[in-house]
């Protein structure tokens, strides 16, 4: 069950800051494989998953951009329906909460990606490991 850095950054929602924070960890080398923005009318939240983290986390604590770094959950998904009832049920049944999630499914059909906060990472990952998303059959 892959652990991620997630880095998770406050900023101005307005014209040309993720083209800004974007350029930041570009020069530096550093891929944004996750992207979620949350708007909050003034300021937006944006969360990361790169390939380099303690390289991101370098570049912007030297560019004087605030962040926060935590561990969060990366699985793999069938892309099919009843994948995250099955992932989400296994969690609730555990007493586990998501506290937030997001992802994306690959176009072409073939599977997708989902970044969970669970409040208890360790067991989640022990619940979860080898989990690729099966719709359950009983559930429907």
């Amino acid at each position: 069950m892959p652990k991620r850095v997630q880095i998770s950054i406050a900023m101005q929602n307005e014209v040309g800051a993720l083209c800004r924070l974007c350029g930041v960890l570009a020069r530096a080398k550093v891929n944004i494989g996750g992207l979620s923005i949350e708007d909050c009318t003034d300021e937006g939240f944006v969360r990361l998953i790169v390939d380099q983290p303690k390289e991101a986390e370098k570049t912007l604590k030297t560019a004087k951009i605030p962040y926060r770094a935590q561990e969060v959950l990366v699985l793999d998904l069938e892309n099919q329906p009843g994948a995250l009832q099955h992932v989400s049920a296994r969690l609730a049944e555990a007493g586990i909460n998501i506290q937030y999630a997001y992802g994306t499914a690959d176009l072409s059909g073939r599977g997708g990606a989902l970044v969970l906060r669970v409040s208890d990472l360790e067991r989640a990952c022990d619940l979860l490991e080898g989990a690729k998303g099966q719709a359950d059959p009983a559930a429907g």
